[in-house]
């Protein structure tokens, strides 16, 4: 591979000195020598923080110059020191997972970070959990950031986020990099309380080339992935264009299941000082979901979520039926970036487009009786699903389950007692066919929630080296995004037979627009002073939402969520040439979400949440050895928890209740993270990751206990791994152990322990005729079948995904 003349060659001691600053362990990266020369492009030829030409040869150099024949001197990605804990993802823990796995699974073996997917290869968003320190993202909260190459994926919560897996195929991925708690100063989210994780895309490849995978596993799985890179369209541009379209059955049950396509598009020109990267993706999903049980419900069946399959004709029964469960998902991304680069200046600027359009399904097991409204469609309403018989507005004035033949609706017989016992402990008389005169027909809705968003935004950083060892930074984030969410029921058409409904709504319960203006203004110095670098930072967001009732009924509502100045602080301490200590400090901020502002419930008084994250640690490196632990501290104010008003059983599909956000104290985290990643022969790597965290809640309010532990976040953690790549074959074995950890905010749930083992084996085949390479490879996920509780909200719960096994076979040309 060919260096640039700016890249500079360094000594071995110097490469390590330098490569300590990277994240807290990078890991072996294992490549077999078939797809070694395209791996190492892919890998390592990405948006890079820094680069650096070496004549130390990794594993995956190594394989690389055997493969090829190229020289000794190669690119090995470094990034630059870091005052916090910083890990990535390496070759391994991406062949870990299969080719139709989210992207999410990859950062699963870091220490710190539990990922919990509901559904087969990740297939199903409303039951993904992310947790990290304390923090969560999954349905009631978002205190992660998620970044896609560094530009905001546009917040990560269900009704009306994305996160990484709707802009980035799995194959398309070159690494995740996860900053736990002292995030970068520079991450652009609302959402980065307890870190930022960053997803980088990987650079076309400099050579032409066509790739054409197929995988095929269980749950009747299937996955085609075609990529095409150009090579050198002129001496400095490349660019690729990709397709996938994946499919499976729910693990669960003999209903529902998932469709996606996805393509995606990058080029990349590099002139002279500047490098001009473009990048665009679309993704659409459709997805059937699971639903959250008890703990109570587990312990009797660990095998259902109960959900159901069939229809009965008997609404109340059928509202559980997985079908009817959907998350259906459209994503536009597309991004510009320009850098620029000389002896003291380092510069990039990246505009960035943002199209959602979604909607949520339920099948409610009534019709609602609407009070008030309009049935003439208010200017501001866009024409959608609607009929000459629509009703705009009103609320909920009662319901019925049953009509009789000529549609009117029915009560049920006065004193009859039979009752239903499923789902959520069964219904009323109103719910059971059995409480009504023969003839009665059953009557019922689906309920669809959409959400349609367009974010509009920029980015841009500047470096400037002011002396050889004082270097400034500055730089901002601005963002316009523009939600509608709207809601409409339609009636099922026939009850007893499907769940299919008239495409025109019988109520647009309400439709309404969410404007949030982001501005953020950052800066920093960094001073070396021998093996000491110091640096000190200072950020700010300006933060103003704006709603409004698209039917004119409610008066536009205006909320400013601007932070205080924000301070960053940190040291590297260059020990040894193989020993690095760090400290740092930053103070992280969550701005009021447009979601806080959906319903009519005031938020007077609620400020933004805020987090002062302490970290202390070390990290070793040498030439066979990556090792790294950090102790932190984590101080969350001001957290916003929703208070609902009043209770209604089982779902509350009509929103009749309201909901209050209050600022109620937060949490206070404490723990320790360490990893170990050990060539232990030239083919042979053990990794291993420590993750023992303390979250509890530090005031007493609502269903909140102070002292209490978080609900549903893991204790203890431990991964190890080990993995094989010699002459072609690879392959490994990993096993992660999660302790038991409280579920509900009362810490009365102790959810059990679980130990889940995956497995891999493949190999890498070059060709003499057709294709120049081939590989097959197998993955099995969850080899032992286990059952466990994953993620959810705190007393409901998802049940982990059980074994998931995936061949594939890819060929080049």
């Amino acid at each position: 591979m060919e260096t640039t003349p700016e890249r500079s060659t360094i000594r071995k001691s110097e490469f390590w000195k330098t490569l300590l600053g990277t994240s807290a362990i990078a890991g072996v990266i294992m490549v077999s020598p078939a797809f070694a020369a395209e791996t190492a492009a892919e890998k390592t030829n990405e948006e890079q923080p820094t680069q650096i030409t070496t004549q130390v040869a990794t594993t995956a150099a190594a394989a690389a110059a055997e493969a090829t024949d190229a020289p000794e001197e190669v690119i090995v990605v470094v990034g630059k020191p870091t005052t916090y804990a910083n890990n990535a993802t390496d070759n391994v823990m991406i062949e870990q997972e299969s080719t139709a796995a989210s992207v999410l699974s990859v950062i699963d073996n870091l220490p710190g970070v539990n990922i919990s997917e509901g559904g087969t290869f990740g297939s199903d968003d409303w039951s993904t959990t992310v947790n990290m320190r304390g923090f969560t993202v999954g349905l009631s909260e978002q205190q992660i950031g998620m970044t896609i190459d560094g530009l905001p994926n546009g917040n990560s919560n269900y009704g009306g986020g994305s996160k990484a897996n709707r802009y980035i195929d799995f194959e398309n991925l070159a690494r995740a990099e996860v900053s736990q708690g002292t995030s970068d100063i520079s991450s652009a989210s609302h959402e980065a309380l307890g870190g930022t994780i960053n997803f980088v895309t990987n650079n076309p490849l400099d050579d032409q080339r066509l790739r054409a995978s197929l995988s095929i596993g269980d749950h009747n799985a299937r996955r085609y992935y075609f990529r095409y890179d150009t090579g050198h369209l002129t001496d400095s541009t490349t660019a690729y264009l990709s397709y996938s379209r994946q499919s499976n059955d729910a693990w669960i049950g003999l209903a529902g299941g998932t469709e996606r396509d996805h393509i995606s598009a990058k080029f990349v020109s590099e002139l002279d000082n500047w490098t001009i990267t473009g990048r665009f993706s679309w993704d659409d999903a459709n997805e059937d979901n699971f639903q959250r049980i008890s703990l109570a419900q587990f312990e009797e069946n660990p095998d259902w979520d109960r959900l159901t399959d069939t229809i009965t004709g008997i609404p109340y029964v059928d509202q559980a039926y997985r079908p009817s469960w959907s998350t259906l998902r459209n994503n536009y991304f597309a991004y510009l970036r320009a850098a620029y680069e000389d002896d003291a200046l380092k510069a990039t600027i990246t505009p960035y487009y943002h199209v959602q359009k979604g909607r949520g399904d339920w099948v409610p097991q009534y019709i609602v009786d609407v009070v008030g409204g309009a049935t003439s469609k208010p200017s501001g309403v866009r024409d959608l699903h609607t009929g000459p018989n629509t009703i705009y507005g009103g609320s909920f004035g009662g319901s019925y389950s049953f009509v009789d033949a000529a549609g009117t609706p029915l009560a049920p017989i006065d004193g009859c007692t039979a009752r239903l016992t499923f789902p959520y402990g069964g219904g009323g008389a109103a719910d059971n066919p059995a409480c009504y005169q023969a003839g009665a027909n059953p009557a019922s809705s689906y309920r669809h929630t959409h959400y349609n968003k367009q974010r509009m935004g920029l980015t841009a950083d500047a470096q400037y080296e002011i002396a050889e060892n004082n270097i400034l930074r500055g730089g901002l984030w601005w963002e316009r995004a523009d939600r509608d969410e709207s809601r409409d029921w339609h009636r099922i058409i026939d009850p007893r037979s499907s769940h299919q409904f008239d495409e025109a709504a019988y109520w647009r319960q309400y439709d309404r627009n969410f404007i949030t203006n982001t501005f953020m203004l950052y800066g920093e110095d960094t001073l070396t002073l021998g093996d000491l670098t110091l640096n000190g930072g200072l950020r700010k967001f300006f933060v103003d939402l704006t709603r409004k009732d698209n039917f004119g009924l409610e008066s536009a509502s205006k909320v400013n969520s601007d932070s205080k100045i924000l301070f960053t602080a940190g040291a590297v301490y260059e020990a040894t040439d193989e020993v690095e200590l760090f400290t740092g400090f930053s103070q992280n901020y969550a701005a009021i979400k447009d979601n806080i502002i959906e319903g009519s419930a005031a938020i007077n008084g609620v400020d933004g949440e805020k987090a002062d994250n302490y970290d202390l640690g070390l990290r070793v490196r040498n030439d066979w050895l990556r090792a790294s632990l950090t102790g932190y501290y984590i101080n969350f104010k001001n957290r916003i928890v929703g208070i609902p008003v009043g209770d209604i059983s089982g779902i509350d599909y009509a929103s009749q209740i309201d909901t209050v956000y209050q600022n109620v104290g937060g949490i206070d985290s404490k723990g320790i993270e360490a990893s170990i990643s050990a060539d232990i022969t030239d083919s042979w790597n053990l990794y291993s990751s420590l993750t023992l965290n303390d979250s509890k809640y530090n005031e007493t309010i609502g269903n909140v206990t102070k002292d209490k532990k978080v609900a549903l976040s893991p204790e203890f953690q431990l991964v190890g791994t080990l993995s094989y790549q010699n002459d072609g074959i690879f392959g490994g074995v990993s096993a992660k152990h999660i302790g038991k950890r409280w579920g509900d905010f009362a810490n009365t749930e102790r959810l059990p322990a679980s130990t889940i083992f995956d497995l891999w084996i493949g190999y890498d085949i070059e060709m003499q005729n057709g294709p120049s390479n081939m590989r097959v490879s197998l993955n099995v996920n969850n080899l032992m079948d286990k059952r466990y509780l994953g993620g959810g909200t705190p007393g409901g719960y998802f049940i982990g995904t059980g074994r998931q096994v995936m061949a594939n076979i890819t060929f080049d040309y």
